[in-house]
Formats: C-alpha cells, sequence, structure tokens
C-alpha cells in the first residue's frame, strides 16, 4: 500500500511540474499585450522596425527610438507603430518604395513619424481594417497616402503632407468613412486630398491645402455625406469640387483664397448647406449649374471676377441670406446667374455688388 501511494504522488507531482512549463501560448490563449522597442544603435529589443513587427502579435506596440531608419515596413497585424522621439523613415535608397505599408484586414495605428522619399509615404491598396495616422508628416513623395478601393474607416489627424508629385491623401474607390482633422497640404503636385468615386461618409475639418497643382478636394462622384468644417484652401484650382456627387454636404467656415473656384458642385444631386464662408476667386466663386438639390446660403461672402454664383439650370429652391456678393470684372460680370432655375430663389438680407447683372434670372 506504502509503494502504491508513493508511486501516485510522483505521478501527480510529475503531471504538476509538467503544466507549470508549458509556456501560455500552448497552454492557453496568450491575452498579453506586448511593447516591443526598436533603436538602430543596437540598445533596444530590435535594430530595425520590420523585425520588431515581424514579431509582434495583433494588440501589440511597436515603439521606435529615435533615429533615421531606412527601410520599407509592412505591417500585417492588427498593431500600433509608434515613435514617441520623432523617427524618421527614409526611403532615398529605394526605387518606388513605399514607407508604411499594411495589408488585408488589419487595424494598423501609426503615429509620430517622419516619412520622407518614397513613392507612397504610406500605402493600403484594397484593404479592409480601419487605419489611424496620427503625428506623422510625409515629405517628397510621389503621393502621400495611398488608400485606393479600401473598405474600412480611416483617421489621418495631427498630419502633414508637402512637396508631394501627386496627391496629398489619394483614396478613390473607398466605401468606408473618413476623418482627416489638423492636417496640413503642401505644395502637392495633384489635389490635396483626391476621393473620387468614393461611397463612405467624410469629415474634413480644421485642413489646410496650400499651392496644390489641381483642387483642395474632389469628391467628384461620391454618394457619402460631407461635412468640411473650418478648413482653408489656398493657391489651388478649386477649393471643393463634388461633380456629379450624391450625397449631402455641410460646409461652414470654409475659406478659399487666391484660387480659380470656390466649389464646383455641377451635376450634383445632393442637399448642400454654405455658412460662414469667405471666398475670393479669379473665375466663379460658386459654379452649381444643373444641380438637382436644395441650397441655403448664410453668412458667406464671395469676392470673384467673373460671377459670384452659376446656378443655371438648377432644379430645387435656392436660400442665401445674411451674405455679400462682389463681383470685379468690366465685362460679363454677374452676381448671381440663375437663368433658367426650375424652382424658387429667396434673396433676403443680401448685398450684391457688380458692374454688370446683379441677378440674371
Amino acid at each position: 500500500m506504502d509503494d502504491t501511494r508513493t508511486t501516485l504522488l510522483a505521478l501527480f507531482l510529475s503531471v504538476v511540474l509538467t503544466l507549470t512549463m508549458i509556456p501560455a501560448s500552448v497552454a492557453g490563449t496568450q491575452t498579453a499585450q506586448d511593447t516591443l522597442t526598436v533603436d538602430k544603435g543596437g540598445s533596444a529589443d530590435y535594430q530595425s522596425i520590420q523585425a520588431a513587427v515581424n514579431a509582434a502579435d495583433s494588440g501589440d506596440t511597436v515603439e521606435v527610438r529615435p533615429g533615421t531608419y531606412r527601410e520599407e515596413v509592412r505591417i500585417n497585424e492588427s498593431i500600433t507603430l509608434v515613435a514617441p522621439g520623432r523617427a524618421i523613415l527614409d526611403g532615398s535608397r529605394f526605387v518606388n518604395g513605399t514607407g508604411v505599408t499594411v495589408a488585408g484586414a488589419a487595424d494598423a495605428n501609426v503615429t509620430g513619424f517622419t516619412v520622407r522619399n518614397y513613392r507612397f509615404g504610406v500605402a493600403a491598396n484594397g484593404t479592409s481594417g480601419d487605419w489611424t495616422v496620427v503625428d506623422t508628416t510625409v515629405i517628397a513623395a510621389d503621393v502621400g497616402v495611398y488608400a485606393p478601393n479600401t473598405t474600412g474607416n480611416w483617421t489621418i489627424e495631427d498630419a502633414a503632407v508637402a512637396s508631394t508629385t501627386y496627391s496629398g491623401v489619394f483614396a478613390r474607390g473607398t466605401s468606408g468613412d473618413w476623418t482627416i482633422r489638423n492636417t496640413r497640404f503642401v505644395e502637392v503636385g495633384g489635389d490635396g486630398v483626391d476621393i473620387r468615386k468614393s461611397s463612405g461618409d467624410w469629415t474634413v475639418a480644421a485642413v489646410v491645402v496650400d499651392r496644390s497643382g489641381a483642387d483642395g478636394v474632389d469628391a467628384s462622384g461620391t454618394t457619402g455625406d460631407w461635412t468640411v468644417r473650418n478648413t482653408e484652401v489656398r493657391r489651388s484650382n478649386t477649393g471643393v469640387k463634388a461633380i456629379d456627387s450624391g450625397g449631402n454636404w455641410t460646409v461652414t467656415d470654409l475659406t478659399v483664397r487666391r484660387s480659380d473656384t470656390g466649389l464646383v458642385t455641377a451635376f450634383s444631386t445632393g442637399a448642400w448647406t454654405l455658412e460662414d464662408a469667405s471666398i475670393e476667386t479669379r473665375d466663379v466663386g460658386v459654379f452649381a449649374a444643373r444641380t438637382a438639390g436644395a441650397w441655403t446660403i448664410q453668412n458667406t461672402t464671395i469676392e470673384s471676377q467673373q460671377q459670384g454664383i452659376h446656378a443655371v439650370n438648377t432644379n430645387a429652391s435656392w436660400t442665401i441670406f445674411e451674405s455679400t456678393i462682389s463681383v470685379t470684372a468690366q465685362r460679363d460680370a454677374i452676381g448671381v446667374d440663375a437663368r433658367s432655375a426650375t424652382d424658387g430663389w429667396s434673396l433676403t438680407d443680401v448685398t450684391i455688388e457688380s458692374p454688370g447683372i446683379e441677378v440674371a434670372e
């Protein structure tokens, strides 16, 4: 009996010791979220960003210490990639390189980097995950953020894109909801934000586009609802372009300076509200020919050389109040051109200054 008892006790102790030696990843689901550190000088967990990213699991954070990292980073997991001390990603050694690429369904958070000398600063072609890009600057790229055909929700905040060959953000054909906030686009060769043929809802707030080669925001062919507020476009072709768009637009505190046109919304079908805006253009303040949605313009100043508002062949009501429209051209100047409009117009407390026609009906 004593021998039997001794044998059973030995077996029990053996099982307990074996279980205590099994790693957590084998014994059960690992839930802890780790922080992996990167320092190119060798004083952290890893010397390269990609090595740390490859080792990270979903939910982990990869923290990159200051320095210049000459590599391309590809993210396949839902991780946070952060550079608290402003690390630099430099792609000058690559041909058609990409600073940060996120693939598949990963929900990535990229924060605190300066990304320079790549073809694409940040790229996510056709991905389905939700992205957050915060406090990140892209300089000297073809495109700052390249994200066509994505379906996830995106947030770009406290960021900057400068000196690009083409657009600051290229997001054509997307279907997720986007927010771009507190972001600057300076000397971009194309549009500040190119979102043509997208279907999600968009918020653009506290954005500055200065010296774009095309438009501040091009949302032509989109179907989602838009909110644009506290945004300024300078020295561009158009402040906001939304030709053939289908969503409803609320534009508040928009400033357009030294550009050809303030708003171009021809053939749009959604309702538009423009309030507390200041538009100063060379050609037309608001070009809204053949639109089918109702318009409300309030507390807005439009100064242009040719026409203040071009609303020929519109098919819904227009309400303009507490606004000033000033046109300076000596020939063919029209304050408001509403010829062939099929619905009612209401102008209340509106001042129109034009050496030509004040209101063409």
